[in-house]
């Protein structure tokens, strides 16, 4: 989205009581202290590739770049205001609703989470919030065994490719993706990833499986839904045998594997939504 405009909402405090209610106090002071232009030049410090979390309100930034990101979309594709959203494979993330609560109170959010541990601080993360939140402790694949098809305004993809081509690599190699603290394992499994990128093998483990995922929820969206993909590339990733360069690749390679499978899914491209490395908006016909 356009940074200026974010800079503009965070310093005027519309923010402060929605998407900025739980923030740490001191980086809560130190933002409004900020005028417009610092905040910007902040912002366009923190939101490249990869994104740079060094500075003392790094991370808030970045948080308030995706939620605001993601309630100026609701707005955009005009979602009613009791929109159905279905977010594959959250984890403990919770821009997305966060942003449909800001957007609109009466909407309805589902996850499919698989991690326990990664499900239970989900679930501190969004106990203050206003809309219905379900969360399905199944694999997204089996989501049509709890959520009707085509009942769902948005299926949302929050850098969830990396994660859901994590697991199905760590089902083929034994990781243990359910039990396991999943910050603990992700460099086992990002090593894995590369491993099977660099030895071209990557496309046959996992297309099938992944584009199994897609299908299943495109199923659940209704007729002129959107899938939405999003995707961000922290620094660090050669540290661990992984790489910012295939990483920030993956919403071009998601372009391209389902564009393959031909699965009714339209592209659309708004204006401020980069489609080059950061998102994929699709609508169903």
């Amino acid at each position: 989205m356009n940074l200026r405009e974010l800079a503009e909402r965070i310093a005027s405090g519309s923010l402060k009581e929605t998407l900025m209610n739980d923030f740490p106090a001191e980086a809560v002071a130190r933002l409004q202290e900020m005028g417009v232009d610092s905040i910007e030049q902040q912002l366009e410090q923190v939101i490249q590739i990869p994104l740079d979390l060094s500075g003392p309100t790094s991370y808030e930034l970045y948080q308030l770049f995706y939620m605001v990101s993601w309630q100026q979309l609701c707005a955009k594709l005009k979602l009613p205001a009791e929109a159905k959203v279905f977010e594959i494979a959250a984890g403990d993330t919770v821009h997305i609703p966060k942003a449909l609560d800001a957007y609109s109170e009466s909407a309805s959010y589902v996850t499919a989470n698989l991690n326990k541990a990664l499900t239970k601080r989900f679930i501190d993360k969004t106990a203050g919030l206003n809309i219905g939140i379900r969360i399905i402790e199944d694999d997204g694949v089996r989501i049509l065994d709890y959520v009707p098809e085509g009942t769902v305004d948005v299926v949302a993809f929050h850098h969830a490719v990396n994660d859901i081509v994590q697991t199905i690599l760590s089902g083929i190699e034994g990781i243990d993706t359910v039990g396991s603290d999943w910050w603990s394992i992700e460099p086992q499994m990002l090593q894995a990833v590369m491993a099977y990128h660099e030895r071209g093998e990557l496309k046959a483990a996992v297309y099938g499986d992944f584009i199994r995922i897609v299908e299943t929820c495109a199923k659940l969206l209704k007729p002129g839904g959107y899938m939405i993909f999003d995707n961000c590339t922290f620094e660090g990733y050669e540290d661990i045998g992984y790489s910012t360069s295939f990483h920030s690749a993956y919403i071009e390679l998601t372009r391209q594997w389902i564009q393959e499978a031909d699965l009714g899914l339209a592209e659309i491209r708004l204006d401020g939504y980069d489609s080059a490395h950061w998102w994929l908006i699709l609508r169903k016909a």
